[in-house]
């Protein structure tokens, strides 16, 4: 069943080309699709990883206040002891 009318071969290419760039137009959006959840499994690592980097921060921060405050304590009381020392030693004299 050949047909050598034109319009047909017209009609033919015609939906061939329509074809052929659907095709196209889906392949590009299959890609873009792809590349975007791509950057979005991308985002959502690096979301994660700054989210345990803050907490790894501020624990270090709650450590290092502690510390300081311990150390302060031990002054204090050391200056404390200090002081009662010396007043002892002035009322003897």
């Amino acid at each position: 069943m050949t047909s050598a009318d034109p319009s047909d071969n017209v009609l033919i290419e015609a939906g061939e080309t329509i074809g052929a760039t659907a095709g196209k137009v889906v392949a590009t959006a299959k890609r873009t699709a792809t590349a975007i959840g791509e950057e979005k499994e991308r985002l959502s690592g690096v979301a994660t990883q700054a989210r345990s980097e803050t907490r790894r921060v501020v624990k270090q921060g709650k450590r290092e206040a502690r510390k300081a405050v311990k150390s302060a304590k031990k002054v204090a009381a050391s200056a404390k002891k200090s002081i009662k020392r010396v007043a002892k030693k002035l009322k003897r004299r």
